[in-house]
């Protein structure tokens, strides 16, 4: 056979497919993750088990390490603020002072879906040297990014507001208090909600119900997702 020396403009290397996190569809079809219809995130844990590097290669091994546990109640904690308006009036804010929460709808969502995936180990197998970021809870968060947070949006919240005499303990004006055990019975029915135009963010604005003079709060919240 004669050579031609001609140099080969490019070669063909195999890879693995989880090299690309971004799901493409065809003309048959495509794999495609399978959701439910719409997640509450109210007080539940996620407890999962995975090597310390973050695979999840062997159930009957890793099951005896540690556990990891995702609090939903420590993650809504994480990722929302609550702030006095500062436009209100010196009158309003001595008496039904209006507070401002606001709420990382798509990080709370993200790292349920995230423990949710770890949980029913559905990477299970994937090493992190078969995806491009040589980490597999990077390429994890990137297929929920790419591929999943989309699919959902936000339909709705509960705020439970239970209000704490503190007459005599003036120093606690306006120290609320976050609490898994905020009664369901203290839904606060009263707010303005403003999400943003990708739901990524949603602020809640809301008036004391009882003076700020003489009450001050324990809060909880619960949110509602529903599939596109």
């Amino acid at each position: 056979m004669r050579r031609t020396y001609i140099s080969p403009e490019y070669y063909n290397n195999n890879v693995y497919g989880t090299f690309n996190m971004v799901e493409e569809s065809n003309f048959f079809g495509a794999k495609m993750l399978e959701v439910e219809d719409s997640i509450s995130i109210d007080k539940q844990d996620i407890i999962y088990y995975q090597k310390l590097n973050g695979e999840q290669i062997d159930f009957s091994i890793e099951s005896s390490l540690e556990s990891y546990i995702y609090s939903s109640s420590n993650d809504k904690l994480d990722n929302h603020t609550l702030i006095i308006d500062e436009s209100q009036s010196k009158y309003q804010l001595d008496k039904d002072t209006k507070w401002i929460m606001n709420i990382n709808l798509n990080k709370i969502l993200s790292n349920y879906l995230f423990a949710t995936l770890k949980r029913y180990r559905t990477f299970e197998g994937v090493r992190n040297e078969m995806n491009k970021y040589n980490d597999v809870d990077v390429a994890i968060r990137n297929y929920i990014k790419y591929n999943v947070l989309d699919r959902y949006k936000y339909k709705s919240i509960d705020l439970y507001v239970d209000y704490k005499d503190m007459r005599d303990q003036s120093l606690l004006r306006y120290k609320n208090d976050w609490n898994i055990n905020t009664p369901v019975s203290s839904r606060l029915s009263k707010i303005q909600t403003e999400t943003a135009f990708d739901d990524s963010f949603i602020k809640l604005t809301f008036n004391q119900e009882k003076s700020s003079s003489e009450y001050n709060f324990d809060y909880y919240f619960n949110i509602s997702f529903e599939k596109i």
